[in-house]
């Protein structure tokens, strides 16, 4: 029987931690009453130039100072664990796909389709939009996971002697 790698260790957790995390309302997971009682929001003021569209107006003005912050709280939290998944994807795929580019672009697949089931996941989900920005910004999170593991691997490969037998 083959040992279970710590890639697939991860990859389950980060599965588990979508799933409960896109089962909760928005409510239940809201920052902004923590951020407002907890943290001197008065430098957002000097981000009032911001403004874009994200399924809505995303600025200072919209949100609000603590809502301005959740938001990029939220989205960089999209992105940390979807880097995670795609390193450690791309290295379970590895261990069973040659070469690197057809490993990687299948990690980057199965990344990806969680990506969606997890915004389809919170469609039906009360008080809570699946939004296909949020796949996009996961996919790249993905990619950049995918793209470190390779750095990695090629300069630990770099680093290792030669060994003349």
């Amino acid at each position: 029987m083959r040992k279970i790698p710590w890639s697939g260790y991860v990859t389950l957790l980060i599965v588990i931690i979508l799933f409960i995390s896109s089962s909760m309302p928005y409510e239940e997971q809201s920052l902004k009453p923590g951020l407002s009682r907890f943290f001197n929001l008065d430098f957002v003021d000097s981000f009032r130039f911001v403004s874009f569209d994200y399924h809505g107006e995303v600025s200072v003005q919209a949100l609000g100072a603590s809502g301005f912050i959740e938001f990029f709280i939220r989205k960089g939290a999209h992105l940390s664990i979807f880097i995670v998944l795609g390193f450690a994807l791309i290295d379970l795929t590895f261990r069973l796909l040659r070469p690197y580019v057809l490993a990687g672009l299948f990690a980057y697949t199965l990344a990806t389709t969680l990506a969606v089931f997890d915004e389809f996941h919170q469609i039906v989900t009360g008080g809570r939009t699946g939004l296909i920005q949020d796949v996009l910004l996961d996919g790249t999170g993905a990619i950049i996971g995918i793209l470190l593991y390779r750095l990695i691997r090629r300069k630990r490969l770099a680093e290792q002697p030669i060994r003349i037998s």
